[in-house]
């Protein structure tokens, strides 16, 4: 479910008179305006208010078309221009009709007396949330206020900014405060609750982005502001569209609550998964299947002969793992003939065995390929390509579309690939086809001792993440180092039932990701 799409829709009835419905014995909102015209023009009369130059109000004619009389006493027919139709009772008139609409200005930032140890408020637009502001972190000093054009605007001002990205951002003042000239603040309302403008701000915000585009920077203005078409209600069903809007939001919130626990607990059970397919509880272990010990061993046979022919030099690292049948404990041997009792870090079924990550792999040995053995079409994979914590591949980017200069990793269809730089984002996946990767991706090779498929999931496991976490080094770009990659100790499971773990996995994830397609 899309919540945000749900939000606008609710607001889209809100302004259209379709949320709650109408109350005959409300009063008309033309008897409203029709009064706000009055008051002000006896404040004019009185002197206690400046005629505006951009006065003008908008009137139904006998002929139901509705009319807009300038200040000039000139009269235009704007039918054409009113968006939708009202309900009976609502009446239309300009957003400079239902308040003081103001902005700002930025006291001079070279001046210290007019920021230290001020005590007014003084609002950006990174202050506004879409919500009521209760923190402005920026204060003013009285000498500020009294040499700059700003004005202290009253407590439940609304705010909505005017500049740039955060264009139709908005707040409801908990306090009064003055403003820099990137916001513009309604106060002084005229027929109008605060709420429900801000509402309609809210669902006109894309309009006011529309509207902001053409300029080196993009803005609204505050002319553009007032000049908006705005549909008026009665004041009581103002009153009643914003308790209706307020109760369904916070529905809406704790069904988006509910989803977000729901997606946490899903990404939960598919780290619990993998954990008991690590620990052998995942499936049931089969009596049948060659233990993993006699791979581990047939492995260790290969690479004596290799060594004996010449074909391979023995590693002054070489070791091996084995339980011992009279203690249980599990010891390492060395290459000199040492052995050594070690800790593993959990039990595992008697047909598995551990292992040392570079026995059983190349680690960060790689075949490399120069940028001249690449052709357009060549497949060349990037970090940022791989989505996180999925093992799946955002997109396909060749080398005519990614001249990189770099060596590349060559890597085949089927191989394990795991990103030794920031292995936090646990990005690992097995290749669909042939191609190249940047050298922080490393292609594995398990010697037939782990399925890819297995691997890929091991390599995603809290297990492995917690260790590859506590050994990688740096700060701002941490990256896993081969020694200390190639003594990660491995659970080793027999290959049938890597298979058969690898199945489950597959389907109980299917599964998740299933309940999770429907809650979005």
């Amino acid at each position: 479910m899309n919540t945000k799409a749900l939000k606008q829709k609710i607001l889209d009835l809100a302004i259209h008179g379709k949320l709650v419905p109408q109350n005959p014995d409300d009063e008309p909102a033309s008897k409203l305006i029709e009064r706000i015209r009055e008051e002000k023009k006896l404040k004019i009369e009185n002197g206690e208010l400046k005629a505006d130059k951009n006065d003008s109000y908008i009137f139904v004619g006998d002929d139901k078309r509705r009319y807009e009389k300038m200040p000039d006493g000139t009269v235009k027919d704007i039918e054409d221009e009113i968006p939708f139709d009202v309900p009976e009772g609502w009446a239309w008139c300009r957003l400079g009709e239902v308040g003081d609409w103001k902005s700002g200005s930025t006291p001079n930032k070279k001046n210290p007396d007019y920021y230290e140890n001020g005590t007014i408020p003084w609002l950006v637009t990174g202050d506004l949330n879409d919500d009521y502001i209760s923190k402005i972190p920026t204060k003013i000093t009285e000498k500020a206020f009294n040499e700059s054009s700003l004005r202290l605007n009253p407590k439940d001002s609304v705010c909505i900014a005017m500049y740039g990205a955060t264009i139709g951002k908005l707040g409801i003042l908990t306090f009064p405060a003055t403003s820099n000239q990137a916001c513009c603040i309604c106060s002084d309302f005229k027929g109008v609750i605060n709420k429900f403008l801000f509402y309609f701000l809210k669902q006109h915000k894309e309009t006011f982005i529309h509207q902001g585009f053409g300029g080196a920077q993009p803005n609204i203005s505050k002319e553009k502001i007032v000049a908006t078409l705005f549909p008026l209600p009665p004041l009581a069903e103002q009153q009643r569209i914003v308790s209706a809007i307020e109760n369904i939001f916070a529905q809406v919130d704790t069904l988006e609550q509910n989803k977000s626990d729901l997606q946490t607990a899903i990404k939960q059970a598919k780290a619990k998964i993998l954990d008991l397919a690590i620990h052998g509880k995942l499936v049931a272990q089969n009596s049948s299947d060659e233990p993993a010990s006699v791979l581990l061993e047939k492995l260790r046979a290969e690479k004596e002969i290799k060594i004996k022919a010449g074909e391979l030099k023995r590693d002054k690292n070489d070791s091996y793992i084995y339980k011992s049948t009279t203690d249980n404990c599990h010891y390492q041997k060395f290459a000199d003939g040492s052995v050594c009792e070690i800790d593993v870090p959990f039990e595992i079924p008697e047909s598995w065995s551990w292992s040392r990550l570079g026995s059983i792999c190349d680690y960060g040995k790689c075949k490399n390929a120069s940028t001249d053995e690449l052709s357009e079409d060549s497949w060349i994979l990037d970090l940022e390509d791989i989505e996180k914590d999925t093992g799946k591949i955002l997109k396909f980017v060749h080398y005519n579309d990614r001249k990189s200069l770099s060596t590349k990793h060559v890597f085949y269809k089927g191989d394990l690939l795991y990103s030794k730089l920031r292995p936090y984002l646990n990005k690992v996946v097995i290749a669909p086809k042939d191609g190249f990767c940047t050298s922080e991706i490393l292609p594995l090779d398990f010697k037939g001792v782990l399925t890819n498929e297995y691997g890929q999931y091991l390599f995603m496991s809290s297990y492995f993440l917690e260790i590859v976490n506590f050994l990688t080094y740096g700060v701002k770009m941490p990256r896993l180092g081969t020694d200390d990659a190639r003594k990660i100790l491995i659970p080793i499971p027999p290959i049938p039932e890597q298979k058969r773990i690898v199945s489950k996995i597959e389907e109980v994830f299917k599964q998740l990701d299933t309940i999770s397609a429907q809650i979005e």
